[in-house]
């Protein structure tokens, strides 16, 4: 299990705001992840010092040793965007080069991990989060139970181009490969995704995904891996659009890593998570932490979403927050159009979930603020492991859902629920008398 953190912006903040200002800062998530009110910590691994990356984009010109020239003329309606890593094996908090890094570079987009090796795969730079593939960038909290056994049948379901992408030993590495394998795929570009230098758009890189986790389902059950679990969650992000997921195959019975997000104005965002002080951003009464139980977020808001027509907030039930409900009326804002999001998304044999909209209108930015009301021209959108800060700020994302913004755009958030039944593991728990949270 690892720890990441990725954020898109409609301003450049500093890799430095999320690596190592905040106070549950990327590097202070290497020595101890502990801090993920709502979660109980399976799954949830408090130490993470096998290594890290932070990837970011840049629209820098540049000549590369291998005598290709990357030019700065942008394509028509779309600023050129490159993206760039920087990993290491060493723990996030014993690397200098790492602050320097940090502190003096600034970008839209950044994903940022750190790493606690699973014992199939070795501790190198091959192995170290996040991948990079053209302009995407993508990082991996969880794991493939037994990976081992359906890892040949993985490669094989690969095009060439994204085979020859997989230099280490992990599933994630696999897993982003089959990603890019269904961009490939889709038909929806001449170029390759290796080569593509256009934005991808969010309904792609969210078509990709889904089909990644229903092939995955689909190869661990035809291989009879059905008495374990295996958790998926995602980051992707081509610098123009972010999609997240937090999954479980086996879900409600087994709870995926913990996860949360925050969206509000970028400075004021920024400066709430960056704050040397943030517990003057704490609302009387709802700081993060002691109010709920392990996974008792996580029910409320999937109870919440499936008993208001899918529309918590609308019916007055828990705003989502953890120990802060808020309630109120629906806002006209056609950027959270439920029709409009799930315009271009494909619904074929393997993409297939009883999908669930969450309407996100009443989410609490910040005192006194509401998504809805937020100015997504000037927005930020944050997704984290765990909460940076002890404020009001994080909403813990329900287990199972898949989620994603494009800049100058509201979030969207569904709910994923598989068809498939688990019925070898149910009895398994029944057996044991065991209830897994």
């Amino acid at each position: 299990m690892c720890r990441w953190i990725t954020v898109l912006s409609s301003e450049q903040i500093s890799l430095s705001d999320v690596v190592l200002a905040p106070t549950n800062s990327l590097v202070q998530l290497a020595k101890d992840a502990s801090f993920h009110p709502g979660y109980s910590d399976m799954n949830n691994h408090t130490t993470n010092g096998d290594g890290f990356g932070v990837g970011w984009y840049h629209s820098n010109a540049a000549i590369v040793p291998r005598s290709v020239v990357l030019t700065n003329e942008p394509v028509e309606g779309h600023p050129n965007m490159y993206a760039a890593v920087f990993k290491d094996t060493a723990p996030a908090w014993n690397n200098c080069n790492l602050r320097e890094i940090c502190c003096a570079t600034r970008s839209h987009a950044i994903m940022a991990h750190v790493r606690a090796a699973s014992r199939f795969a070795s501790v190198s730079q091959e192995n170290t989060h996040p991948f990079k593939v053209g302009r995407l960038l993508f990082c991996h909290n969880g794991r493939i139970d037994k990976f081992p056994k359906i890892r040949r049948a993985l490669l094989s379901r690969l095009t060439e181009e994204a085979f020859i992408l997989v230099r280490g030993t992990t599933d994630s590495e696999c897993l982003f490969a089959l990603i890019v394998t269904f961009l490939q795929e889709d038909g929806k570009a001449a170029e390759l995704p290796t080569e593509q230098d256009t934005p991808f758009g969010h309904s792609r890189l969210v078509n990709a995904i889904k089909k990644t986790l229903k092939l995955i389902e689909k190869l661990l059950t035809e291989a009879d891996i059905t008495d374990t679990f295996s958790t998926m969650n995602f980051a992707l992000t081509d610098g123009e659009s972010l999609v997240v997921t937090r999954f479980c195959d086996k879900s409600p019975h087994v709870m995926p890593p913990s996860l949360y997000y925050a969206y509000g104005n970028v400075k004021e965002l920024t400066e709430e998570i960056t704050s040397k002080d943030p517990e003057r951003y704490v609302r009387q009464g709802s700081a993060m932490g002691g109010e709920t139980t392990a996974s008792e977020s996580d029910s409320e808001l999937d109870d919440a979403a499936a008993a208001s027509g899918n529309n918590p907030a609308a019916d007055g039930i828990d705003g989502g927050h953890v120990g802060s409900p808020s309630v109120g009326m629906r806002y006209n804002n056609p950027a959270y159009s439920s029709s409009a999001s799930l315009e271009g998304l494909t619904l074929d044999g393997d993409t297939t979930y009883d999908e669930m909209p969450i309407d996100l209108l009443m989410r609490e930015s910040l005192p006194g603020l509401q998504y809805g009301e937020v100015d997504s021209s000037k927005a930020t959108f944050v997704v984290s492991s765990n909460p940076l800060t002890n404020t009001h700020t994080w909403n813990p994302m329900p287990r199972n859902s898949i989620m994603w913004c494009t800049r100058g755009h509201a979030p969207e958030l569904r709910l994923l629920r598989s068809k498939a039944t688990y019925k070898k593991f149910k009895k398994k728990l029944l057996s044991e008398n065991t209830l897994i949270l």
